[in-house]
């Protein structure tokens, strides 16, 4: 089994995630892996220390420890990325009459997980198709985009509880709410000011977002400095709940405070078996095509690019990487860890930039699992 250490963040005035380039109305919920190993690897150098020891394993294929990406929790029920292969769950009749529907669902409960990775038929689960219709089973917050099973409900935090006793009206309740807000900017040599908007995700109270975390080498010093790598995620980890998460930090977006929540064991796959992903992943040249090809094997890709900022000089765009996403199912190629670490510096960049692409995830059933 796979044991991930769980940290849930809880927000304290909204984040914003950027989603397509420098538009800064684009927002998303989720945060990738990638996202938060650059802002840990930022953050330990403001620290003082330097990044290139804490990230030198990783670089190695020796991580230390996996991230996976962050995902929306509400209450006591975790929630995980749609995956990609529907058809493994659902017969083909479900999938035409109820297309729209599963259009809809982004994020899936550990519930319905748990099913999914025991390779259960998931027909008879999903919730219902009529918004006034009960289920003992299956149920819906946000309009369908998170789908849980029916006896998570009462672990929803009080803010969401006000749909007891009726499940149907809990598809109309909000873990988040995206908005966009009104900001002024000042032209510095004609002082004339102009309105422009930028994205923004708000939680309902008890919400917010998780991550785990696959020890590998917990207790492995971190260059010289007499740290260990436990240490250095929580050290880095509490400060970046200071600076805050994701952009738009200047004006209070990301900030929050975290802890440490109850552990998350998922089966974990022999080589050769299908892995659903839990973070982006790049595969290394020797992973390929095998990573692609198995018989379970369905995915898509993300485009990775954007604005790097530094110390040491002006803002660049980043080199352009493309990832598996979160919800894909690849073949696992020996015995891991799969994807690397990839240097993604403008040309004439001071310093390199690291793009974090290790693949964490689940088997499925079927698949091997240890």
């Amino acid at each position: 089994m796979n044991n991930l250490d769980v940290y849930r963040l809880t927000f304290l005035s909204g984040v914003h995630v950027g989603e397509r380039g420098v538009n800064l109305e684009e927002h998303s919920v989720q945060v990738s892996a990638g996202t938060l190993f650059a802002a840990l690897t930022a953050v330990f150098r403001r620290m003082g220390h330097d990044p290139a020891a804490f990230a030198a394993p990783f670089l190695q294929q020796a991580p230390p420890f996996l991230l996976s990406s962050l995902f929306p929790y509400a209450g006591d029920v975790r929630f995980f990325p749609l995956p990609v292969p529907l058809l493994r769950w659902f017969t083909p009749e479900t999938l035409k009459a109820r297309r729209k529907d599963l259009k809809r669902v982004r994020f899936v409960s550990e519930g319905v997980l748990r099913r999914m990775l025991a390779g259960e038929a998931l027909d008879d689960w999903l919730f219902p198709a009529g918004e006034m219709a009960e289920s003992e089973r299956g149920v819906a917050l946000q309009n369908g985009a998170f789908w849980l099973m029916a006896e998570e409900a009462s672990r929803l935090p009080e803010a969401l509880q006000r749909a007891r006793g009726k499940r149907h009206a809990l598809r109309r309740l909000q873990v988040y709410q995206g908005d966009k807000v009104p900001r002024v900017t000042v032209d510095r040599i004609n002082a004339r000011s102009e309105i422009y908007h930028t994205g923004r995700v708000r939680f309902a109270p008890g919400c917010g977002l998780w991550f785990g975390v696959a020890w590998r080498a917990p207790e492995d010093g971190v260059g010289e400095m007499g740290l260990t790598y436990r240490d250095a995620l929580m050290q880095t980890l509490t400060l970046l709940g200071e600076d805050g998460l994701g952009g738009e930090r200047s004006v209070g977006y990301g900030a929050f405070t975290f802890a440490q929540a109850a552990a998350l064991a998922l089966p974990a796959p022999t080589p050769g078996a299908p892995l659903l992903l839990l973070s982006r992943y790049h595969p290394r040249a020797e992973e390929l095509p095998a990573a692609l090809h198995g018989p379970a094997a369905a995915y898509n890709l993300i485009p990775k690019g954007g604005w790097v900022q530094t110390w040491d000089g002006v803002a660049r765009r980043r080199k352009r990487l493309w990832l598996l996403a979160e919800g894909s199912v690849v073949q696992t190629v020996g015995v891991g860890p799969w994807g690397d670490v990839v240097n993604v510096q403008p040309d004439g960049f001071p310093h390199p930039v690291w793009r974090y692409g290790y693949a964490l995830g689940a088997a499925l059933a079927g698949g091997g699992v240890a």
